[in-house]
């Protein structure tokens, strides 16, 4: 893919280092290699397990994607190892956008990491290299795929994430969610203990969050309870914006709401959907399709 001859490809593996597995350790190691890959020192194309870091909301948070791959004088690019099938060259989309804002902040940790070692930032592609089973089967096949605008988006995210500490400002005073583990490992601490805690947290959720979140399920059934929009996706939220329930929406398609002033264009469209739906599934529309 990266048009290399088989003898120019060396392997790194960067999970242990010397019988080592600490996340500074290989940090630090991941940091040497790849800059020497840089300065045409190294002997490795392909680097195993690397380990990165980035900072989000003032913490530093250590990153392993799967694989980077260096074409000596050329780019660093990040590699994408997932499970999902490619057929006939297409993968579910939902699935290729998660796994390519995942290397997103690979590429900023990464581009970060080399920045503090005096290499210019923009050695590292903004193309991944998406790689999944081809057709059903165990054969791999990968495609390049351009992330670029999301690699800007994500990183103008990151400069408005507030520090960790002033977001604990703004939870209960006493709130906590330690399970209270006892010395085998065990939670302690009552289960409706820790949902009531959950509870007083606000919950945003979006259909997305299945693919890499814990607490997805959690967050979808309090949105599904609320009746927000949020479990519709971003297709149905961003055309409203400023409706957050499907009992807004409905309130406003059928007359039962008065719109606000931000919201009188919206009402005008989803009225005129609800009329075409009304028309589209009355008895009398039947009837004259079937007469047709």
């Amino acid at each position: 893919m990266l048009d290399l001859p088989i003898s120019q490809v060396g392997y790194h593996d960067l999970d242990e280092v010397s019988g080592v597995s600490s996340p500074s350790v290989r940090h630090r190691e991941t940091a040497r290699k790849l800059v020497a890959a840089v300065n045409g020192e190294g002997d490795g194309l392909l680097y195993d397990h690397p380990l990165l870091r980035l900072e989000v909301g003032g913490q530093p948070v250590f990153l392993e994607p799967d694989l980077v791959a260096f074409k000596f004088g050329d780019k660093l690019h990040v590699v994408e190892i997932k499970s999902f099938p490619v057929v006939d060259g297409q993968a579910d989309p939902a699935l290729v956008k998660s796994a390519t804002t995942q290397a997103c902040a690979y590429i900023l940790a990464l581009r970060s990491m080399l920045a503090a070692h005096g290499v210019h930032p923009e050695i590292v592609s903004d193309r991944i290299i998406l790689v999944g089973p081809k057709n059903f089967t165990n054969r791999p096949t990968g495609a390049f795929v351009d992330a670029q605008n999301q690699v800007k988006n994500l990183a103008r995210q990151l400069e408005r994430i507030e520090r960790v500490s002033s977001q604990l400002d703004l939870l209960p005073d006493g709130i906590t969610f330690d399970l209270d583990k006892d010395e085998r490992g065990r939670p302690r601490r009552p289960q409706s203990e820790l949902l009531k805690a959950l509870e007083l947290v606000p919950a945003a959720y979006r259909p997305d969050c299945l693919n890499h979140c814990e607490m997805a399920f959690f967050c979808r059934s309090r949105a599904r309870a609320c009746r927000s929009l949020d479990v519709l996706g971003p297709v149905v939220t961003e055309p409203l914006g400023g409706i957050d329930t499907t009992s807004m929406a409905l309130g406003l398609a059928h007359k039962r709401l008065e719109p606000s002033q931000e919201q009188v264009e919206i009402a005008a469209a989803l009225r005129h959907a609800a009329w075409l739906r009304a028309e589209l599934t009355s008895p009398r529309s039947t009837s004259a399709g079937g007469a047709q």
